[in-house]
């Protein structure tokens, strides 16, 4: 079952400025602030964007410069307590937000809030759900949007802030924080049901991150911290010094944990929707409907332009009494860890990346990276390894092939009028080049598969064992987790390898393997083999020695598209169906690129662009 990134705590304080406890006051000055702390943490702040804005760490490294980022980032939260808020319990607000979502028109009667054993709070069916019957609508009016963003008194300063206008993820997360802190605001029932803090890696302590060491996505972890200690470093400054943030209430509310919430809040919730004339996507939190939790199962959501509002409709049935899920999209448990704070370890969608390269010291390096550009396949880069049964995709067999080719092979590819179809059976089981080379491809990806199973330093087995442990964090469960499901992946993969490079004999005896036959091409196939296989020191790229990953963009891609109905509307996905992570705004980790991909959708015969983001300059970050 799937769990989400949420405690049971309320967002921090009540939205909405109420009187009591828990008051957020548009313009009340939190208790505990004082001229000295606030002087210091500038001081840290000013420390923090230096450190956490440095260039790429040597291999290594990684790990020391996050404790050096940390340092510092605990030190400001030490300084800053008591500047917001206290908590309310989420639960309490509940009855509000129901009622909120009946007088704005939403129709939820077939499901209600509750909080289960696993997973924690989700919506139950009250009355038995059939397969594709509606059961959640929610008008736009009720979202909050990167359009209302530009429209409330953030506006003025994302009209002059390059970043903000770039980064839809990062001016949404301030939207829900402005909101958090403005009297009277129309979402205040919405944001006080957010939970008080969550389970991504964000809010791991040092020692719950330490237990990540090894996975191959560790760095991507890391790189996140370090991309959201930059941007609180940047816009805290921005918020002392700008005329555009003289009214924002955030000049005196902006603590690290409340920037790092906000963030997270999005992080786990986002979703893109058509705006209103249906000719682009904006980033979006959808009410009622992003309290559903995670199963395997289809997309089942779309946004109904006609109604100007998105529909939710059950991927199976569910019972009454019984949690309602919806699916989240084919994400790795390392993007479910990273952007929304669970591992799922029923997955069918899981995946990890291994990065591979053609050595620029191979003296058939030249011929190779052709080969493989004109497959679509850079010389050097990422492939994904999946679970189950065929864990090898085609491009990554294309390149096994290509690796190792010999001269002849490549020019006779190369100079061959049926090119395009030799390279496309290069991408299949049944084909192959020559024994030799087939041998040589699976042994290779057998080895490498290995070296990353050492790197873990532990085994499948201990890991387990590990997670027997009954008092152990809920921080510390997930990490183990995520590395036994990625130990898994890749020694499946490694079992695959090793079964593929035993069966080659057989598959030529029985003569199943073969190039294209409908285009003239036959397999080639030595009649000279002594059975024996002698290994050779297959030189590898310096990235690929590093045994890590790079985290691609298009998982990002999955998360963000709207699919487009029989009758013309567009489709939402939640984390694909929603919590769509956005590139190292922290919403996204890995790349050091700040932008978002754009997707496209059919809607009415025309072809539209998602907003694409410019990259921002780390240098822009610094100014």
């Amino acid at each position: 079952m799937g769990k989400k990134s949420k405690r049971d705590r309320g967002a921090g304080g009540s939205a909405g400025g109420g009187k009591g406890g828990g008051s957020g006051g548009g313009n009340t000055k939190p208790n505990g602030r004082n001229k000295k702390d606030v002087r210091d943490v500038m001081v840290l702040v000013n420390e923090l964007l230096q450190k956490a804005s440095s260039p790429g760490v040597p291999p290594g490294k990684e790990l020391e410069e996050h404790m050096s980022i940390r340092e510092v980032v605990e030190r400001i939260r030490r300084k800053q307590e008591g500047w917001t808020p206290d908590p309310v319990p989420r639960e309490e607000c509940f009855p509000v937000f129901l009622k909120w979502l009946q007088d704005n028109d939403v129709k939820s009667d077939a499901v209600t809030i509750e909080k289960f054993e696993v997973g924690g709070y989700g919506l139950k069916a009250v009355q038995d759900i059939k397969a594709e019957e509606l059961f959640i609508t929610i008008p736009r009016k009720l979202m909050l949007t990167t359009e209302t963003a530009r429209e409330s008194s953030l506006g003025p300063l994302i009209k002059k802030d390059r970043i903000l206008q770039v980064m839809a993820n990062v001016s949404l997360a301030l939207h829900v924080l402005c909101e958090k802190y403005t009297s009277n605001s129309f979402w205040a029932p919405y944001i006080n049901i957010f939970p008080g803090t969550y389970t991504t890696p964000l809010y791991f302590e040092e020692g719950e991150m330490l237990h990540l060491q090894g996975s191959l996505n560790f760095s991507d972890v890391l790189n996140q911290y370090k991309s959201i200690a930059r941007q609180y470093a940047y816009f805290y400054k921005l918020f002392q010094t700008q005329p555009e943030a003289t009214g924002l209430p955030l000049k005196e509310c902006f603590t690290f944990d409340e920037y790092r919430w906000a963030v997270s809040t999005v992080m786990t919730r986002q979703n893109q929707v058509p705006t209103g004339d249906g000719r682009h996507l904006i980033t979006a939190l959808i009410p009622m409907w992003d309290m559903c939790n995670h199963s395997n199962g289809e997309f089942s959501t779309e946004f109904n332009l006609g109604s100007d509002s998105a529909e939710c409709l059950a991927m199976r049935e569910f019972p009454t009494d019984s949690q309602v899920y919806i699916f989240y999209g084919m994400r790795s448990n390392a993007e479910f860890l990273i952007h929304n704070g669970f591992v799922y370890p029923e997955n069918v969608h899981d995946r990890v990346n291994i990065k591979l390269g053609v050595s620029k010291n191979d003296s058939l390096f030249a011929m190779k990276a052709e080969v493989l550009s004109r497959a679509g396949i850079h010389a050097s880069t990422t492939f994904q390894v999946h679970c189950g049964k065929d864990p090898i995709p085609p491009e990554l067999l294309v390149f096994l092939r290509v690796f190792t080719m010999v001269e002849g092979d490549l020019r006779e590819l190369l100079t061959s009028e049926h090119q395009s179809a030799y390279l496309s059976c290069l991408g299949r089981l049944d084909c192959m080049v020559t024994q030799e080379q087939e041998t040589k491809a699976w042994a290779f990806l057998e080895t490498r598969l290995s070296l990353l199973i050492r790197s873990y330093r532990t085994s499948i087995k201990d890991v387990e064992t590990e997670l027997q442990a009954p008092d152990m964090t809920y921080h510390t469960r997930a990490a183990l987790q995520l590395k036994l499901a990625e130990m898994q992946i890749l020694s499946n993969a490694a079992e695959y390898a090793k079964t593929q490079r035993d069966k080659i004999p057989q598959l030529i005896e029985e003569k199943i393997l073969q190039l294209a036959a409908d285009v003239a091409l036959t397999v080639k196939v030595s009649d000279d083999l002594d059975g024996e296989f002698v290994e050779e020191v297959l030189e590898l790229s310096e990235d690929e020695e590093e045994l890590g990953t790079d985290q691609k963009a298009d998982a990002h891609a999955e998360g963000t598209d709207l699919e487009v109905s029989n009758d013309g509307n567009a489709a939402v996905s939640h984390a694909e169906e929603s919590k769509s992570p956005e590139k190292d705004s922290g919403l996204e980790s890995s790349s050091e690129r700040e932008s978002v991909d754009g997707d496209a959708i059919k809607m009415n015969g025309a072809t539209v662009e998602a907003n694409g983001e410019a990259s921002i300059s780390e240098k822009e970050l610094k100014n």
